[in-house]
């Protein structure tokens, strides 16, 4: 395959990040009052959507003010855990050896993440990978994943073509999202949604791990 520009979500793809968001979800469900309270798997379904469609998605026929409500306390929560020493959420094996081959390639990498753009850059900064990427998109900056901006405003900043371009993620709203820019999108299977649900979103490749990247893109 021939690409110039690889885009990678954050959240189950680069980072193990499925149990600091669980925790953050339920700590916002209690911190709003609500006694409902979510299992890993039911929060593993709406990672990589902004929080107040996550929220909204996880509570059906919830009015937008209590999930914007809820997004605010997840941010309020979410800071807490980083003040009680949570730790970084690690690295999938061979993320960084990946990147950096794709790196030394040439080839021009950037983010899009539901993330906000202080969390992405913390992530960073705690697993030195900042200097690998070039673009980023997040949750601060465009719509909600499945929606296509995020890629098409880094198309916009890149000038490189979106028929030379890779979205990598392991979410079907990675892959919705790759399908609405028009470039091809490659589904990881260790992440947060499995390989059926996966499937129903018609990625043009899979892989298992991320070591399988590299030889996929020819290097």
């Amino acid at each position: 395959m021939n690409v110039d520009l690889v885009i990678f979500d954050c959240d189950g793809t680069l980072t193990d990040s499925l149990d600091a968001i669980w925790q953050g979800v339920n700590r916002a469900m209690a911190a709003q009052g609500l006694s409902r309270r979510f299992s890993p798997k039911e929060v593993a379904a709406i990672v990589g959507l902004s929080l107040e469609q996550a929220f909204a998605q996880l509570l059906p026929g919830t009015p937008g003010t209590v999930s914007q409500a809820l997004g605010q306390r997840y941010r309020e929560q979410f800071r807490r855990m980083i003040g009680e020493g949570m730790p970084e959420s690690p690295l999938f094996p061979g993320v960084v050896d990946t990147l950096t081959r794709l790196h030394e390639a040439g080839m021009v990498l950037g983010i899009a993440t539901g993330k906000s753009m202080a969390g992405l850059e913390r992530t960073l900064q705690n697993h030195n990978l900042k200097h690998y990427f070039t673009f980023f998109q997040t949750a601060d900056s465009a719509p909600s994943k499945p929606h296509p901006a995020m890629i098409t405003r880094i198309l916009a900043e890149s000038g490189l073509a979106a028929s030379r371009t890779l979205m990598v993620g392991d979410t079907d709203f990675d892959m919705l999202m790759g399908h609405g820019a028009g470039v091809a999108t490659c589904a990881v299977t260790y992440g947060c949604h499995d390989r059926p649900r996966l499937t129903m979103a018609r990625p043009d490749f899979f892989i298992d791990r991320m070591p399988e990247l590299p030889p996929l893109l020819g290097i």
